[in-house]
């Protein structure tokens, strides 16, 4: 079952504009061999994703890393330039955009990088990292700026008296809500998560979970939330897209795709998350995958997963499967709904225990 609408339209609101929408995006690495830097071949880090974001939603992107999720944002927000795809930002398209048409667009979406420490300048000031994206975009006067870097220390929960310390005074709970704080300076529409909590211990993460919320709902702002925490994602996310290889394996609405996965991998990702109470943790089916990640330089034919999948078919090997919309309105993409067992739409945890590949 497949259809000719973009993977990701959200069920409850179709005819909604979307505020990014990517449509087949890949990007390629080159590698070259040798002194003289002759091709040796490519190296398919995102490989024909299609997703939207709306106005003041959270996608979670989730997927082990190697999947193509920083890679995929990086892409989405113009810092590398796709091989193929186009990229729709409010209705128009940004693809081929340079120069000065490409910065307007960059004020309207932000990025928020996981080491505050490395995004940072360490000889800046607070002060000058954030209103350093002022100054690229000739937004304001030195009074105005001034004026500005207090309004969004105070945003971010921050003293305006911090404002001309270094990097290195502050813990990095605070600087990652200093990296929120330039983010937030010209006032943009989407801001990218990278990993922006995992290095960030459990209070702190939090604190800075419930600030991003917070500014969410203030500002309306909408959320690309790239995490390895499925747990992290379902808290923050409305939708969630799993991605693996450089390609989506399953998106759908938040609570779908944590309570009823319809993919081997989304299955195998949600039972390596801890649960608390003991009882429940030891009655719950584990699934460890085994072998490593492919590579994306050499991806195998057939359903990229079916090299570690637990439920692999000999269809699996040598068929790339369609997209299934299923009726909660999850896109998987997964010959278990088609073949075999034919899900038809429902989770693959109904399937016995899975068998050795």
């Amino acid at each position: 079952m497949t259809g000719t609408d973009p993977v990701g339209t959200t069920a409850d609101s179709p005819d909604a504009a979307p505020l990014l929408e990517l449509r087949d995006l890949r990007k390629e690495f080159r590698i070259e061999h040798g002194l003289l830097g002759r091709a040796k071949g490519a190296l398919r880090a995102v490989d024909g994703v299609s997703v939207t974001v709306h106005p003041g939603e959270t996608v979670g992107l989730v997927g082990e890393s190697g999947s193509g999720k920083s890679t995929l944002a990086r892409v989405a927000l113009r810092l590398e330039q796709p091989t193929s795809g186009t990229i729709e930002f409010a209705g128009h398209d940004i693809t081929k955009l340079r120069g000065a048409a490409l910065r307007d667009v960059r004020r309207e979406m932000q990025m928020v990088f996981q080491d505050p420490y490395s995004s940072l300048a360490p000889l800046s000031t607070v002060a000058g990292s954030i209103t350093e994206p002022l100054h690229a975009h000739r937004v304001g006067k030195r009074g105005d700026r001034e004026d500005r870097v207090v309004d969004l220390l105070q945003l971010v929960g921050l003293s305006p008296d911090l404002r001309n310390r270094y990097p290195l005074e502050f813990s990095g709970g605070q600087l990652q809500r200093v990296a929120i704080a330039r983010a937030l300076a010209l006032e943009p529409r989407l801001i990218f998560l990278d990993e922006a909590v995992s290095s960030l211990d459990v209070s702190t993460k939090a604190q800075v979970i419930n600030l991003l919320a917070d500014l969410q709902a203030r500002l309306g702002l909408a959320y690309l939330f790239i995490s390895h925490d499925l747990s992290t994602v379902r808290h923050m996310s409305d939708r969630i897209a799993v991605m693996y290889l450089g390609r989506l394996v399953e998106i759908g609405e938040a609570a779908a795709v944590y309570e009823q996965p319809k993919h081997p991998y989304t299955e195998a990702l949600l039972s390596a998350i801890p649960v608390p109470d003991p009882v429940v943790q030891r009655s719950r089916r584990r699934i460890v995958l085994t072998g490593d990640v492919p590579s994306p330089a050499s991806p195998p034919p057939g359903c990229r997963f079916h090299t570690r999948c637990p439920y692999v078919m000999d269809v699996c090997r040598s068929v790339d499967p369609e997209p299934y919309r299923t009726a909660d309105g999850t896109t998987v993409f997964c010959h278990l709904h088609t073949a075999g067992p034919k899900l038809e739409g429902r989770s693959v945890t109904e399937l016995s225990a899975p068998a050795t590949p």
